[in-house]
């Protein structure tokens, strides 16, 4: 089962034109740089908000907006508002020149990213950041999606990558979060179900921690914290383990059998 539920806009040539994508070769990442607003806030604004301002722009002779993604996540849920085998209006506007030519930074999206990738908006928060949680839902997600499209975390890229615009913001200032990012990704993508030959406890710190709380649908932060703790403790209570909350190699087991 995908890792988002379905909520698809009416077709509209503004928003979702209906055509369908020449191929998949990426994932965009973006954030929607539009503070507190949630998944379902955005899918509400692309399916009514956007289509009546456009309608009343070109009665008023101004001009309409062309602008959508496929997919919207939050700290709670991930929503797919265009189906995926269509095409979003997300990175093809013509943000940075060179020598008098649109900038466009990805070999294998040129001439146009909207006509062969798909598009994931991370939400942001009132303070104008993403949530560890959004950026963990956004991880599960983008990890389905390349399992669904026979893709690799190399194949994940900014929208700055494709145009240079500052999208999504945190990712451009810190380019060592997006590499993490993809790592994690990466990580979840190729993850083997064997134990790793050491007590997980308290404390610990790595990629093993993150398979275990995707598990337990705790935050994927890596650290073995209170929360983690609290999260084994329960499954191995309700496996009829001996309830420690450490994971050794009967709950790593059970967790993975």
């Amino acid at each position: 089962m995908p890792s988002w539920k379905n909520q698809i806009v009416p077709i509209n040539k503004y928003i979702r034109p209906g055509k369908l994508l020449n191929g998949i070769k990426k994932i965009v990442i973006h954030w929607t740089s539009n503070p507190g607003g949630s998944a379902a806030g955005h899918q509400l604004y692309f399916s009514e908000i956007l289509p009546a301002q456009n309608t009343q722009a070109v009665a008023e002779g101004r001009k309409p907006t062309y602008a959508s993604a496929h997919l919207f996540v939050d700290p709670l849920e991930a929503i797919c508002i265009i189906p995926l085998n269509e095409v979003a209006f997300h990175a093809n506007e013509n943000y940075t020149y060179v020598n008098g030519v649109p900038y466009r930074g990805v070999d294998a999206l040129k001439p146009n990213a909207n006509l062969l990738s798909v598009s994931v908006e991370m939400c942001v928060e009132k303070d104008n950041t993403i949530s560890v949680k959004t950026i963990n839902r956004s991880m599960i997600v983008i990890k389905d999606l390349c399992t669904m499209f026979k893709l690799t975390e190399k194949d994940i890229v900014r929208h700055f990558d494709v145009t240079r615009k500052p999208c999504p913001y945190p990712f451009v200032k810190d380019r060592a979060l997006f590499e993490n990012f993809k790592h994690r990704v990466g990580f979840l993508l190729r993850k083997k179900d064997k134990y790793p030959g050491y007590l997980i406890k308290k404390g610990s710190r790595g990629d093993y921690v993150i398979m275990i709380q995707e598990k337990l649908n705790v935050s994927l932060t890596g650290y073995f914290g209170a929360l983690t703790e609290l999260a084994v403790r329960n499954f191995q209570k309700n496996q009829g383990l001996k309830s420690d909350g450490i994971v050794g190699e009967k709950t790593w087991n059970q967790l993975f059998k």
